[in-house]
């Protein structure tokens, strides 16, 4: 097949979106002819990396908007930027499918369902969107905790359903030949009754499954790690809460990985409890290289998020046989099952920090229990690779194409 990618995100020698964007084409090149539209500022990195490492099966193209726009338009009104970009970038996509007979235009990264440009009108072509992400929101329990960040978090709130209406009054998702959703909270937000795909966005390359040791069931200390920025929804708040009700007999350890404009104020808060710090380690900010061995040196990850559309981290943690305790929602309800992760959810907010100080307890107390999920853990990680989701993709693609 003639596939053209559309990844605003597509940077070879970063994570999150960027790994997504660049990831889902290099694996797609394997058996397709794969073509790349993707924003102006990654042109020097992909060049730099295709010669280095002889990637010469892909080629891509670029698309830039005026600066002012990236300095106004930025979170929550990121989409803004995103919509301008699609803009610039529609006259390009359509020469590429012209010169180059693409059967299949798929956008990739990243994948707001507030900015979904308008491929789906060029001849001769299927549009996949997807998978889109943005419609999940904080739970109204958890509102509280997002602090100086609740009025965005309002705002934010506004704007989708803002954009929800535009998207139903411009018919954009009827006129996609396919939407795939990154979690069921944006499907539910958007297309409740519809029989869309759920597929998590992000997936893992394969040298990131790593080879993991047995671990000792008779240790005498439970560790868990935290590994996510210091920002109001990834809940930090929420953690506090959930172990300063842990008795500070138990022998556990929190180790946390991470950076973020809220630093100061997480430290300062788990330092106002003596006995909470006693058993908390901050690291700081460590490179990518450094994460396995603390994956490894750990028995659970933490992932106490409000509105992740999926988590990374999810997966990188199950890549290293850990099991993951998290929300039943977004991320970890697409990624993560009870039979290799610990998960919780609850109605009030006392019951979500309730939930999750029970989950680790749990762990603390069963650690033979935990080092068997995370083996399973390790098992189920093998599903989400990029090589798999490509699979994946190309089904989908062939479908489409199958279709009179």
């Amino acid at each position: 097949m003639n596939i053209l990618y559309i990844a605003y995100s597509c940077d070879p020698y970063f994570g999150s979106e960027n790994k997504i964007g660049w990831n889902i084409p290099l694996e797609a090149s394997k058996n397709h002819r794969v073509f790349v539209l993707t924003k102006e500022e990654h042109k020097k990195n992909i060049q730099r990396y295709c010669i280095e490492n002889g990637i010469d099966n892909i080629r891509f193209y670029y698309a830039d908007i005026k600066e002012i726009y990236k300095k106004i338009f930025r979170p929550p009104f990121y989409s803004g930027r995103l919509n301008i970009w699609h803009k610039k970038a529609l006259p390009i996509a359509e020469k590429i499918c012209r010169e180059n007979g693409i059967e299949i235009i798929h956008q990739i990264a990243p994948i707001e369902f507030r900015s979904i440009g308008k491929y789906y009108g060029i001849p001769d072509t299927k549009f996949v969107c997807g998978p889109l992400a943005g419609g999940q929101n904080v739970p109204k329990p958890l509102m509280s905790y997002t602090g100086k960040d609740k009025p965005i978090e309002k705002l934010r709130e506004i704007i989708n359903s803002f954009y929800k209406r535009k998207i139903k009054a411009s018919g954009i998702l009827n006129k996609c030949d396919c939407i795939l959703y990154a979690n069921y909270e944006t499907k539910a937000f958007l297309e409740p009754s519809a029989k869309s795909t759920v597929i998590p966005e992000t997936a893992l390359k394969k040298s990131e499954l790593v080879n993991t040791f047995e671990k000792d069931d008779n240790k005498e200390e439970c560790v868990f790690l935290v590994v996510s920025r210091f920002t109001a929804t990834k809940g930090y708040n929420l953690l506090f809460d959930a172990v300063k009700r842990i008795p500070d007999s138990l022998n556990y350890k929190i180790k946390i990985i991470g950076y973020g404009p809220l630093e100061n104020e997480v430290k300062a808060l788990f330092e106002s409890d003596k006995n909470v710090m006693c058993h908390t380690e901050f690291l700081g900010r460590l490179p990518f290289s450094k994460m396995n061995e603390q994956y490894q040196s750990a028995d659970a990850l933490v992932f106490p998020t409000f509105r992740e559309a999926t988590g990374s981290v999810i997966l990188e943690a199950m890549a290293n046989g850990l099991p993951v305790i998290t929300a039943n929602r977004c991320g970890g309800s697409v990624l993560c099952s009870p039979s290799y992760a610990y998960l919780y959810s609850a109605a009030s907010k006392n019951g979500w920090a309730n939930h999750l100080r029970f989950a680790m307890l749990h762990c603390i107390n069963n650690l033979d229990e935990v080092h068997e999920k995370g083996r399973k853990a390790r098992e189920a990680a093998e599903h989400f690779t990029f090589e798999k989701r490509v699979e994946t993709y190309s089904k989908i693609y062939e479908d489409l194409l199958n279709r009179k």
